[in-house]
């Protein structure tokens, strides 16, 4: 029943992120088709413009989508950057759809000039550097299009996307205040869903797919919360990421323990949480006090 539900919501995540970028091409397809930019619009109609716009930017933003999707899930063990995945995806997805696109305006140009047409060839695939040069100087405006609309979803608009968190502007770390302005931290919004634990009970957060589990020294309480958002609210605490699905109270460590080339947190109720890679240098520095040789 549980999964059913983390699916429901994972779709649903999904979707919203989808139709925000979605709607940027749909958008930029009715103006262009509005106004009959490049295209014969008195002979075949405006209707049938924002058609012909539709079917070349939303091929193209499609193909973008699927080869930024497939460079996050074969890149995912080197931990890219975004922006380097976004990339990837516009110019893979883009040469893969250029072909298509090229048989598009073909079709429509020749709809416009009737019986007149010469025959519209099949779409075909030539991958070298004149293609990849022809397609950047083609398509630079939906490429620029592209890298904004994702970097923005990313950041400001907080979504995520091809499986990496949004992005924050992060307050340094202090006990409840900002070193730079003194302004109070408030409490975390997740706080308000806790039945039966405190802010100062806290050990650990655990995320469970769109959900966050909450530990303490006396149990947990899981509640349906973004895990980026728990850390990001507890950065006016005593405490460190220190794995894509751990965040631990320095308060509640018992030891930490050395694993192979990384380390264990051992918290006081007994729960042991690995430390990732990534965030081993800070949690080594953080923790040390706790590091057992």
């Amino acid at each position: 029943m549980a999964s059913d539900t983390h699916l429901s919501v994972f779709n649903r995540d999904t979707a919203v992120a989808t139709a925000v970028s979605f709607s940027v091409p749909l958008f930029a397809a009715l103006l262009l088709g509005w106004y009959g930019a490049s295209i014969p619009v008195v002979e075949i109609g405006s209707s049938v413009a924002i058609a012909y716009w539709m079917a070349i930017l939303l091929t193209t933003w499609l193909s973008f989508e699927i080869g930024s999707w497939a460079a996050a899930y074969i890149l995912r063990p080197l931990n890219p950057p975004f922006i380097v995945i976004i990339l990837i995806g516009c110019i893979v997805g883009g040469l893969t759809a250029r072909p298509f696109v090229v048989y598009i305006i073909g079709t429509f140009l020749g709809a416009a000039q009737g019986d007149q047409a010469a025959p519209v060839a099949a779409p075909q695939f030539i991958w070298s550097v004149e293609w990849l040069l022809g397609f950047i100087q083609e398509a630079a405006v939906i490429l620029l299009l592209w890298i904004g609309t994702n970097l923005m979803m990313h950041g400001p608009l907080h979504l995520h996307r091809f499986g990496f968190k949004p992005t924050y502007s992060e307050r340094p770390y202090g006990v409840g205040t900002s070193s730079d302005d003194q302004t109070p931290i408030p409490d975390p919004e997740f706080i308000k869903r806790l039945e039966d634990i405190a802010q100062n009970d806290i050990a650990a957060l655990e995320a469970e797919d769109h959900y966050v589990r909450v530990h303490s020294e006396s149990g947990s309480e899981l509640i349906h919360y973004r895990f980026a958002d728990a850390v990001h609210e507890q950065r006016g605490q005593a405490g460190l990421q220190v794995h894509r699905s751990f965040w631990v109270s320095k308060a509640a460590i018992e030891s930490v323990v050395r694993r192979g080339r990384s380390f264990d947190i051992v918290l006081k109720g007994g729960k042991r949480i690995p430390v990732g890679q990534t965030y081993k240098q800070s949690a080594a520095t953080e923790f040390k006090a706790f590091i057992q040789d």
